[in-house]
């Protein structure tokens, strides 16, 4: 799994600095286009502004058109050179699986989020992270012949550790992760 820390985008983020934090790393991206790190945290920010209802945003100044503009250039320019990276595929299959239509016909990208949530699982089963958001998805049966709960119980200590950082996105993960895995253990 990458490491998720990115300091200066981190402290943009931190502080809800948005629009400075979407400039500052969709520049360093267009500088490095194949840092897949930059790509898929450049790329949940702008998921995460565009679907936003007012619990990080409550400012007028924020385009969320032009933060939605850039998710799906991202979207674009990871399908065509990370399409079997198993980062790529848990990071856009968990948006997808959540808010489908942001990324064209509900039914479509809906399946399309859990079977590449699957893929990356297959493709990284060693990668407990990637295992439990793909369990996550799954009905009760189904975790609970894969050991979904264990594998919750086992990951509490490895969380911090796995999302370094303050990011948004580091942070969004870790409460997920911890609020669900707490909930369920």
């Amino acid at each position: 799994m990458l490491n998720w820390e990115w300091t200066f985008a981190d402290d943009f983020e931190n502080s809800e600095k948005w629009n400075d934090a979407r400039i500052y790393m969709y520049k360093q991206w267009s500088i490095e286009k194949y840092n897949i790190k930059k790509l898929l945290r450049t790329s949940f920010l702008c998921w995460a502004i565009s679907i936003d209802q007012g619990d990080l945003v409550d400012n007028k100044d924020i385009d969320k058109d032009e933060f939605k503009k850039i998710l799906d250039e991202l979207f674009d320019f990871g399908l065509k050179f990370f399409r079997n990276e198993p980062d790529f595929l848990w990071v856009y299959g968990y948006m997808m699986t959540l808010t489908p239509i942001l990324f064209g016909d509900e039914n479509l990208f809906e399946q399309v989020g859990k079977q590449w949530k699957y893929e990356a699982y297959i493709k990284s089963n060693n990668n407990d992270i990637i295992k439990c958001i793909f369990l996550e998805g799954l009905d009760d049966e189904s975790k609970n012949k894969l050991g979904y709960k264990q594998l919750c119980r086992e990951l509490i200590p490895t969380i911090e550790n796995i999302f370094k950082g303050n990011g948004y996105m580091q942070k969004y993960f870790r409460s997920l992760l911890l609020i669900d895995i707490l909930a369920k253990s």
